[in-house]
């Protein structure tokens, strides 16, 4: 089946598609979302791993929103060795990707589809939790950008042409130790720090110490399923990886 290639395609359309398409859709509801774009094509001919095919690389062609975003993140740590994850919560805000090796280095994404309303507030919250932070925005987000998040944050951006460093992010001393245990689950203290007393581990553990068993902690939560999209990373389409690391069902289960 030939790729996405056609030009001129309505970006309203686009985003419909893209606001409309799930990873668990069946033949009917792909071949009608692809055939808003290309009504001429004999979609019936198509199984269901072309449709989603088609529906991807369409998207990844023609839409900047933040799957796509997220697929490039995934490029980009895939061959390294770290643990990842997407959305991770953090007090009342929602970071979109994380990586953890030594440090925790969070990646906040705002396309060119998003406003930066949430912005102070979500960059406020990260700085309590992870080592570094970054935002990674459309290049139309720049100047703004710079005049909210805080100045340890680096700043990458992006546009269909590729992405650019604007800054590094610096390491941040203004971890909140009280809110990395209250990202950990019960189950998760108990086993990492003995206790699910968090009153007890912050009085008797440094920050330093409780950082530490942090990243541990979330090493252990999210190595399975960041294993598990690199593993089959050549048959998840990447609209849909975030769908897999949350689920890690087989591939071949909901294309086929």
């Amino acid at each position: 089946m030939n790729q996405v290639c056609e030009l001129n395609i309505d970006s309203k359309i686009v985003k419909e598609i893209a606001k409309a398409y799930s990873t668990l859709d069946y033949v009917p509801k792909l071949r009608n979302l692809l055939n808003l774009v290309y009504p001429e094509k004999k979609t019936n001919k198509f199984c269901k791993l072309d449709l989603h095919k088609e529906i991807n690389n369409l998207l990844l062609n023609s839409y900047e929103g933040e799957p796509i975003l997220k697929y490039k993140l995934f490029k980009a740590f895939v061959n390294r060795d770290v643990v990842a994850a997407y959305e991770i919560k953090v007090k009342n805000s929602r970071v979109d990707f994380l990586t953890v090796d030594d440090a925790t280095t969070s990646f906040e994404i705002k396309s060119s589809l998003d406003n930066l309303t949430k912005l102070s507030k979500q960059s406020s919250d990260y700085v309590s939790a992870f080592d570094f932070n970054n935002i990674v925005i459309h290049e139309r987000h720049l100047v703004k950008c710079l005049e909210i998040v805080p100045k340890s944050f680096g700043i990458i951006t992006v546009d269909q042409n590729g992405y650019e460093i604007v800054r590094k992010p610096t390491f941040n001393k203004s971890t909140d130790p009280s809110e990395q245990l209250n990202l950990l689950t019960k189950k998760e203290l108990l086993k990492n720090f003995g206790t699910i007393d968090t009153d007890d581990i912050l009085s008797s553990l440094d920050n330093i110490e409780i950082n530490k068993i942090f990243k541990i902690t979330l090493k252990e939560r999210y190595k399975t399923r960041w294993d598990f999209i690199v593993k089959n990373s050549a048959e998840i389409l990447p609209i849909d990886l975030q769908f897999f690391f949350k689920t890690n069902v087989e591939p071949a289960l909901i294309y086929n």
